[in-house]
């Protein structure tokens, strides 16, 4: 009779917590679009977990047989997860009825496992840091290495002791070759031409050697070549930094649902950054009639008043870039939300091209117009999505009714219009694809 030898206790709890977890993972990948576009997420600080119900999952169990059941135990046919019968449960979701209602727990996740989620579940890459874009930043000057010319200031002494001392013994073995005589005459001589070959071949020959010595002790003989002296270098490094400028209008018409369509964008698109490079730093401006710099906080939380200027948030952008954040050392993405509507939108578009004439990486425009009729998008009363659009030439395409017009490779823009919950996901798509940071 075969000995069977049953599976340990710890490794089985193993394998069901895993299954659990991909179970959870599985909710939570279904549950995706209703996660990025909830509004309770958007107010968390950073490095907090989102609590997120799933239906609770049963872990598969024996129990005793009881009263007539005559079904046995067996090897039959079935896969891992096929369902082998259930209890019918009356009413329907959402309707009252006399049955237990299905238990939901709540589980803890931590929102890089979302980004990481919303990634897989976008199709987009796991980008390494190597494939990010990188800047050839200058740190200053360095020792680059030694160089047989230069100021005598950066003469490196050891390196050219080091020169004269393998010259010494060059000359010495020189000098027997020559004469003929034995090392300790040719030391002596050497030295007694205080270095010089010639001499020193001279007065070996003309038998001058005023005294010999017994101990060789070497000394550095130099010429003009044995001179090393330290080279000056440009001190660069590859640094991925990055500088994010998230703009957005909270002027009087950026009702409610404008605003969280705004916020929820901007939300995903600094943390997916945030993950992705290694030095970040984000910048926020608000703007009515005027704008201002803000803290995070206060940029997600601010409440609506005034006019629409907003060139002045474009100005701002270009004031922060030339004075913090220059394009020769940092990645910059500017990216700003409003309902289109602006007093002022040909002073917009000037600002807007001097931004692109300044390197940056991307600007990213999101028009939010969640009540709008979809022709509202065509006719003269259109926002500046239109009104991009048609002065960059930019190439109009649709993803699940999200409006998108951008430009070419040289025209780092890209325009979105969102008009309901369901365009974050395509809009974030959009925004995240993989050729507007790589290399």
């Amino acid at each position: 009779m075969p000995i069977i030898v049953s599976e340990p206790v710890t490794e089985r709890g193993r394998k069901d917590a895993r299954r659990h977890r991909e179970k959870q993972r599985e909710a939570i990948i279904k549950k995706l679009p209703e996660i990025i576009a909830d509004e309770s997420i958007i107010t968390q600080k950073k490095g907090r977990v989102i609590k997120i119900p799933i239906r609770n999952i049963d872990l598969p169990h024996f129990r005793p047989k009881t009263g007539n059941e005559s079904e046995g135990i067996g090897q039959g046919d079935g896969q891992p997860g096929d369902v082998i019968g259930h209890k019918p449960a009356q009413g329907q979701p959402g309707e009252p009825g006399e049955e237990p209602g299905e238990d939901y727990i709540e589980t803890e996740v931590e929102i890089e496992e979302i980004i990481e989620l919303m990634l897989e579940d976008l199709g987009l890459p796991q980008l390494e840091e190597k494939e990010v874009k990188e800047l050839i930043v200058e740190l200053g000057y360095k020792i680059g290495g030694i160089v047989k010319s230069g100021p005598w200031p950066l003469l490196d002494r050891r390196a050219t002791a080091q020169e004269g001392m393998r010259r010494f013994w060059i000359f010495l073995e020189t000098l027997k070759a020559e004469t003929g005589s034995d090392e300790f005459i040719c030391f002596s001589a050497l030295k007694q031409a205080g270095g010089l070959l010639e001499k020193a071949i001279e007065i070996i020959k003309q038998n001058q050697l005023t005294s010999k010595e017994s101990t060789i002790i070497p000394f550095p003989v130099f010429e003009a070549d044995d001179l090393r002296y330290r080279e000056i270098q440009q001190d660069t490094e590859n640094q991925s930094n990055a500088v994010i400028i998230a703009m957005m209008d909270v002027s009087g018409s950026m009702g409610y649902m404008k605003k969280y369509l705004a916020r929820a964008m901007l939300f995903w698109l600094v943390a997916f950054l945030r993950k992705l490079y290694r030095n970040v730093e984000v910048r926020f401006i608000i703007h009515h009639s005027t704008a201002k710099l803000v803290g995070e906080e206060d940029f997600f939380r601010t409440g609506e008043s005034g006019g629409t200027n907003c060139h002045t948030a474009y100005e701002l952008a270009s004031s922060l870039i030339d004075t913090e954040y220059p394009t020769n050392r940092w990645n910059v993405y500017v990216w700003h939300f409003s309902d289109g509507e602006d007093f002022d939108p040909e002073r917009t578009i000037e600002e807007l091209g001097k931004l692109i004439d300044k390197g940056v990486n991307m600007i990213g425009y999101g028009e939010v117009q969640p009540d709008a009729d979809p022709d509202w998008f065509k006719n003269k009363r259109s926002g500046l999505w239109q009104k991009f659009k048609n002065y960059f030439t930019l190439k109009e395409t649709q993803d699940n009714g999200l409006g998108i017009a951008e430009g070419d490779k040289d025209l780092p823009l890209l325009c979105v219009r969102l008009m309901e919950r369901e365009h974050i996901l395509p809009a974030l798509k959009a925004f995240l694809r993989k050729d507007r940071w790589t290399q």
